[in-house]
């Protein structure tokens, strides 16, 4: 039976908020900011903010969890953490200055420290927060929303296992919630093989023990992305082993294996490839490439909403200019850098045995500067740099399902091109080929691990001895199997569009119902609406607009229900 929870005082906004992540941290932010600008700030409480999470440091979510191990590095430059719009704490660059030179400063740090500063980042919010809000962390999990007239409650699932309860009722609801636990693509609950499954990476220290991987095993893992890397490091640094560089004097890696490794990993992918290495940041673009993005950027500028054609179209044009230095580029360029995004390779990388591994070693030898850069790199530079622009292009894209599939495929070929891991961690997967640690023949292969076991095993391969499921639950809510997304689905409390993973929401994240009008009272940030707002797995804050939209909304809200408390229900 659930159990009610004691509300607010009359005449104070109250507030639900769950996640408790680097995108709920953002949202308060930005609220926080905009309660300091509201007339009146301090002279009274106005809200009270409960945060949902089941982690115990807000602020971090899962992925910077501060206990991780510290071969686990952000995989974005950390430069894109600046200082929060209110309190005193200041971006990373400058609170990292006192860590030391070999963590701190680096621009691919640990997660691990990512996740202090995040967590101090919490606090700092809180302290912003007090004159005006009573904010309190509810260890607890998320399973139902539901509307009681113009209020809303939450049913929650203590972590400490007691009864569920009944949070609320309150005037809004966030649901600014990180990666899903559980996917209709998992491995884990259908799982029939003999073979023992591991379903998931992190935590690394529990999931990847000596316990469940022993020493000298054959690992296959299902998935070639971040996920991977981040086992493969788990597998090999964090049972021991060490990379120094080459004692030849190239620019490479050699691993020194630990008897307490794997024998070997074995990873799949659908795709046939694993991530391109990223340049290091500030590596310096061509000739003329500079002025291709600018002329790029106005473009998308002027253009305003695009359709995915168009999108793709200016993306591919303005790459071949890139390779082109700047100038107009041929047909054959043209239709180079076109044939790459469509088939998701460049069109000389050899077919069969190899294919990936000569993929990765063209993508860290053109980031190291040893080879010129292909239509790949073209395309994922382009990417990454108008990124932003290219969200804006697509947001709220109106084309079909078919169109919109096939956008999808784009995108995930641009993120393999574009996001791959950082040009060190390349290298030392390339060291892991050298050493025998890692073996992409099943890649090459195509050999799937689906949940009764291992297909396509190329004959007289040996089979493995434990499986990793390497693959993270996608974005949106379609498919997603928590509680509350399947919850959500069902209540008609969000739409989801034809062939659209995430929900449709309003500019300022209300969400819309299946009916059509504003849930108001009810908003969604981040991965849930993905595909109507694109790219959320980011520390970018500013990227997206519907979370300074959302707190302008409820700051406004707050002041008004000060001013006239027994009018709070009517204030929309």
């Amino acid at each position: 039976m659930a159990e009610p929870v004691p509300g607010a005082s009359e005449g104070t906004l109250r507030l639900l908020v769950v996640g408790a992540g680097a995108k709920a941290l953002f949202a308060l932010e930005e609220l926080a900011a905009r309660l300091h600008a509201h007339p009146g700030h301090g002279t009274r409480p106005r809200l009270e903010i409960t945060v949902i999470d089941p982690g115990e440091h807000p602020g971090t979510g899962a992925a910077y969890h501060p206990a991780q191990p510290r071969y686990l590095r952000l995989n974005v430059d950390s430069a894109i953490l600046d200082a929060p719009p209110v309190g005193d704490v200041p971006a990373f660059s400058e609170w990292a200055r006192d860590i030391p030179a070999d963590l701190g400063q680096e621009p691919y740090p640990p997660r691990a420290l990512v996740g202090d500063y995040l967590r101090r980042r919490w606090e700092g919010m809180c302290e912003a927060l007090a004159p005006s809000v009573h904010l309190r962390h509810h260890r607890s999990r998320a399973l139902a929303v539901r509307r009681e007239g113009a209020q809303w409650r939450l049913e929650v699932e203590p972590v400490d296992g007691g009864a569920r309860q009944l949070l609320g009722p309150a005037h809004e609801v966030l649901l600014a919630t990180g990666h899903a636990g559980g996917h209709d693509g998992a491995l884990g609950p259908s799982w029939t093989s003999a073979l023992p499954l591991i379903p998931t990476v992190l935590p690394t220290d529990s999931q990847l023990s000596p316990a469940q991987v022993p020493p000298g095993a054959r690992v296959a893992l299902r998935g070639g992305a971040l996920t991977f890397i981040d086992a493969a490091l788990a597998l090999t640094l964090g049972r021991g082993a060490r990379f120094s560089p080459d004692p030849a004097g190239g620019p490479g890696l050699v691993h020194h294996r630990s008897p307490d490794e794997p024998a070997v990993l074995l990873p799949t992918t659908r795709h046939g490839l694993l991530l391109d290495a990223k340049p290091r940041p500030g590596t310096p673009l061509p000739v003329g490439a500079e002025r291709t993005l600018a002329e790029g950027a106005r473009r998308l500028d002027e253009a305003g909403p695009l359709t995915p054609a168009q999108v793709r179209e200016l993306l591919v044009e303005t790459a071949a200019a890139m390779l082109a230095g700047g100038r107009a580029p041929g047909r054959a360029l043209q239709e180079a850098v076109a044939g790459t995004l469509a088939d998701g390779a460049e069109p000389d990388l050899p077919r069969g045995p190899g294919r990936a591994e000569q993929a990765l070693r063209r993508s860290v030898a053109v980031a190291e500067g040893s080879r010129a850069p292909g239509p790949a790199w073209a395309l994922g530079r382009t990417w990454a740099l108008l990124y932003p622009r290219f969200t804006v292009a697509l947001h709220d894209s109106d084309v079909g399902p078919e169109d919109w599939s096939r956008q999808l495929a784009a995108q995930q070929t641009l993120e393999r091109f574009a996001f791959g891991p950082p040009l060190e961690m390349a290298q030392m997967l390339l060291a892991m080929l050298d050493s025998g640690a890692l073996d992409l023949a099943w890649v090459d292969a195509g050999v799937a691990l689906r949940v009764d076991g291992v297909h396509g095993l190329p004959a007289g391969a040996l089979g493995p001895d434990v499986v990793i499921d390497a693959v993270n639950a996608p974005p949106g809510l379609r498919g997603i199997t928590d509680p509350l997304a399947v919850q959500l689905r069902g209540s008609g409390l969000v739409r989801l569009r034809p062939g659209r993973r995430g929900a449709t929401v309003a500019a300022d994240g209300t969400a819309l119902t299946a009916d059509g009008p504003r849930a108001d009272g009810l908003t969604l940030l981040g991965r849930a609406t993905e595909d109507h707002v694109i790219g959320h797995d980011t520390l970018n804050r500013h990227l997206h607009g519907e979370t300074a939209r959302w707190a302008e909304r409820v700051a406004r809200r707050a002041s008004q229900a000060t001013a006239r408390p027994h009018d709070l229900e009517e204030i929309a």
